[in-house]
């Protein structure tokens, strides 16, 4: 009986080491390396091939053809960016003549996902690119380059749901190596698009989207900042600035009522500048495609109800005064958003947009029971 007793502690020993292993090697391939901004680093994919039935299904689709039968070799990484913010990428290919390859694919949402049907369309925004159509030719003998060099310059759209902008790199060497380095300030569009023989570089003119993909918890992104540079502007930022830290019971003032009909302010993407409501009205307005709708209004305390009515596919983010998200609706079957939630008074946000930003339309907006002034969004 003890014999029998050690036999079967013994296996379940092993079974949990075994296991543990696995699990470890498993997380290995899952985790994103944090890559530091303004330093050209070496990236080295493992010298273990990627494990093509653990490893997440969206990975596999940056995977070569021929990685059925030949081994493919991925690292995953990240750099920490701001939205509305310009920056340059530079991947610097070694171009070694022992026929290695590797392949650099930036993303807007976590390739290390299970998650791979479409996000539907999304006109006007850059979701992910390759940085090179083909591999460069080997460095010659004698020849004073040291890399074929890529250069982007991309704007973070300001729209983006997150800070992390996704790098993976695929070779089909163990162990290859490539450099990679996201400058900001960023270069001028002007000497990004300078050629040489071993440099070459675009602008993308359409904004990077960052998008959650769909189950992904909601990050700590606080609304954007305006943007103010597009591709071919300065590369100079301003953050305005923020709502206070503090919130208080609204004034007479701040909640006294507004003429019926009365046309307000066009709703911006961010709380600056943020159109003013008061609480228990109902707005008329129209989202553009791939925009944000923010409006701020100041709640007495109580039960708070927000929703909307249209026939678009909405979602909407309620942030207080801190920058905190407090509630999100809208990312279910139905097409409009309800939010009903017992809160203190202060300064609220709420913040809208299409699923997927993939449409435009009329909507209204209604906060309480909708029973104070009917209003306009201006220029619709």
């Amino acid at each position: 009986m003890k014999s029998l007793l050690r036999s079967f502690v013994l296996s379940t020993v092993m079974f949990s080491f075994c296991f543990f292993t696995i699990a470890y090697s498993v997380y290995g391939q899952m985790a994103a390396e944090d890559l530091s901004l303004n330093s050209m680093l070496t990236v080295k994919v493992p010298n273990e091939p990627l494990n093509r039935k653990a490893a997440p299904k969206k990975l596999l689709k940056y995977c070569s053809y021929e990685s059925q039968n030949t081994p493919d070799y991925v690292k995953v990484a990240r750099f920490q960016v701001v939205p509305g913010q310009k920056y340059t990428l530079y991947d610097c290919h070694p171009a070694p003549s022992d026929n290695t390859k590797i392949w650099t694919y930036l993303a807007g949402d976590t390739p290390l996902t299970n998650y791979t049907t479409s996000y539907g369309p999304s006109e006007g925004f850059t979701r992910m690119f390759i940085t090179r159509a083909q591999q460069p030719w080997p460095i010659k003998s004698g020849e004073q380059a040291s890399c074929d060099l890529v250069r982007y310059n991309i704007v973070i759209a300001p729209q983006s749901e997150h800070n992390n902008l996704y790098v993976t790199f695929v070779s089909n060497k163990p162990g290859a190596s490539t450099k990679i380095m996201l400058k900001y300030p960023a270069d001028s569009d002007d000497v990004v698009k300078k050629s040489s023989n071993r440099s070459w570089g675009d602008v993308k003119k359409a904004p990077f989207l960052l998008t959650n993909i769909p189950g992904e918890a909601s990050s700590a992104v606080k609304p954007p900042p305006v943007p103010v540079q597009t591709p071919d502007s300065s590369s100079k930022t301003i953050t305005p600035p923020q709502p206070s830290d503090t919130t208080s019971t609204p004034s007479k003032q701040q909640i006294q009522p507004i003429p019926q009909s009365m046309i307000v302010n066009e709703a911006p993407a961010t709380s600056a500048n943020a159109t003013v409501l008061p609480y228990k009205c109902k707005v008329q307005a129209y989202i553009d495609r791939g925009d944000y709708d923010t409006f701020r209004f100041d709640f007495p305390g109580g039960r708070m109800r927000i929703a909307s009515e249209s026939n678009l596919d909405l979602v909407a983010d309620l942030w207080d005064a801190k920058g905190n998200r407090i509630a999100r609706d809208g990312e279910d079957a139905r097409k409009d958003f309800i939010i009903e939630k017992d809160l203190p008074a202060g300064t609220y946000y709420i913040q809208i947009r299409v699923m997927y930003h993939a449409g435009e339309g009329p909507y209204n907006l209604i906060l309480g029971d909708g029973s104070g002034p009917l209003l306009r969004e201006a220029n619709h």
